[in-house]
């Protein structure tokens, strides 16, 4: 039996192997000399010639080695792909000893890859597309349009979204054939969100020191049902701040010096680890629970809310964010004067099965639709790399059956959790989402986070992060 059958492997990062300034500004891999010289024989072809041929590798004036393959793209389409040589490192268990392993490949949506799609049957192009940043879900992408004289449009797609789309690109579309990745970037410069490529790794420390000192504090926090604590370390409600009445459970778990609260209050516990290094004690409650949503009082949502709060998270979120720059910068603000609300709309359109439609984007006192938060954690993982963000999960709930059907069901901002976007020393993105649930304090990745959250809306408030950081 072949030796690899007694091996677990787990693919645990995947890097281009080293580069130099030589290549353009973003320190792409380049292939256009390599393109130049193979054009003829690989990219005007057709299909029939072209999909039982062998891969063939290649090499720059310094080095780097692409593969030049055909693969097929669609039932209509197939591309031929230029993609740079990556180093994958693996943890490797055999007989129960972890070492690592490293291996090459070729791979297609990688750092520096090149692609051409083009039409089976006809052999027309359809589109080209750039890859420039470690993730493979982040590329520029152009196409010819005929329909305005054969004009070449170039797009800018984030995870599917589109951060610039049929923009007009200056340059005859076979060009692009050659063309070396920094004339793109000097076509495009200013035409195409490139800020969204501006990635610097060494600006997240100050995030992942706080996520680091989160983790080890989510084993001695518990659940509790609308717990948390006010300035001076009571436990009180976090729906009206008055003194919370434990159960012999909770009391229990006080004694072993666990700390009790539900999603606010823990969101509320992660700033006062900032605001406590500032002012000596903790956020106030009562300023908290200021409502930042004015409602109908004589619509349903309005009549409903006298009785229950239907902004409970949205108002916490947004009036501790305030809170943390109050501090500060030692002047008082109120919510609407701080500024806490992200509010960006980076992407016009979506590419679905469906074909590409328009995005609503952010929605006043609701946020954005939970599944398009990678999208927009990716643009503020890139712009804004000091922030992380406080989420308020607007969810569904029924409405009273008895009422009219356009009441039948309204939202309610219950939940609320911590989201930290940043980008690794390698250059690929991470996000990190801390949350309190019934079940107890819990780290998330964002895509299950997302999966969680299906139909939900969430609005964001950014918070600075700080190097004074603490937990009690």
């Amino acid at each position: 039996m072949s030796r690899i059958c007694s091996v677990l492997i787990m693919l645990v990062s995947i890097a281009v192997l080293p580069l130099t300034a030589e290549y353009n500004r973003l320190g792409v891999p380049d292939s256009s000399a390599i393109r130049e010289k193979i054009a003829e024989s690989w990219f005007y072809p057709s299909y029939k010639n072209l999909k039982d041929r062998k891969p063939e590798v290649y090499s720059n004036s310094i080095g780097q080695r692409f593969q030049v393959r055909v693969e097929p793209s669609s039932e209509t389409t197939f591309s031929v792909v230029v993609a740079p040589e990556v180093s994958l490192s693996y943890d490797v268990v055999d007989n129960g000893v972890m070492r690592k392993e490293t291996v090459s490949e070729f791979i297609a949506d990688a750092c520096g890859s090149w692609i051409l799609e083009r039409n089976r049957v006809t052999g027309k192009p359809v589109r080209i597309r750039f890859y420039f940043v470690q993730d493979g879900d982040v590329f520029i992408q152009f196409s010819r349009d005929s329909a305005v004289g054969n004009k070449t449009l170039s797009d800018y797609v984030i995870g599917g979204c589109y951060a610039a789309r049929s923009v007009p690109c200056g340059i005859a579309f076979d060009r692009l054939y050659t063309i070396p990745f920094e004339d793109v970037l000097d076509l495009t410069e200013r035409t195409l969100p490139w800020q969204y490529a501006d990635i610097h790794p060494g600006q997240y420390a100050t995030k992942t020191a706080m996520i680091s000192r989160i983790r080890k504090k989510l084993p001695s926090l518990e659940y509790a049902a609308w717990g948390c604590y006010d300035e001076s370390g009571n436990p009180v409600n976090t729906y009206d701040g008055k003194p919370r009445k434990k159960n012999e459970d909770e009391e229990k778990k006080d004694d072993d010096g666990k700390l009790s609260m539900d999603s606010n209050g823990f969101v509320k516990y992660i700033v006062d680890g900032i605001v406590e290094s500032y002012s000596g004690s903790c956020t106030y409650v009562a300023p908290l629970l200021r409502e930042t949503v004015a409602v109908n009082p004589l619509g349903y949502a309005g009549v409903r809310g006298e009785s229950e709060t239907l902004s409970l998270s949205l108002d916490w979120t947004r009036n501790l964010a305030a809170a943390r720059l109050s501090v500060q910068t030692k002047k008082m603000y109120l919510y609407e004067e701080s500024g806490v609300d992200v509010q960006i709309e980076p992407f016009s359109a979506e590419m679905t099965e469906k074909g590409i439609v328009n995005l609503s984007g952010y929605l006043k006192n609701s946020g954005y639709r939970a599944e398009f938060l990678p999208q927009v954690l990716y643009v503020l993982g890139v712009t804004e790399p000091t922030y992380f963000y406080l989420a308020a999960i607007r969810e569904r709930i029924p409405g009273d059956p008895s009422t009219p059907k356009e009441a039948a069901e309204i939202y309610k901002f219950s939940d609320s959790a911590v989201i930290f976007p940043y980008f690794d020393k390698s250059g690929h993105f991470a996000c990190v989402v801390f949350q309190m649930t019934p079940s107890g304090a819990k780290e998330m990745t964002l895509g299950a986070f997302v999966a969680e959250h299906d139909g939900c809306y969430v609005h964001l408030s950014r918070v600075l992060s700080s190097e004074g950081f603490n937990l009690r």
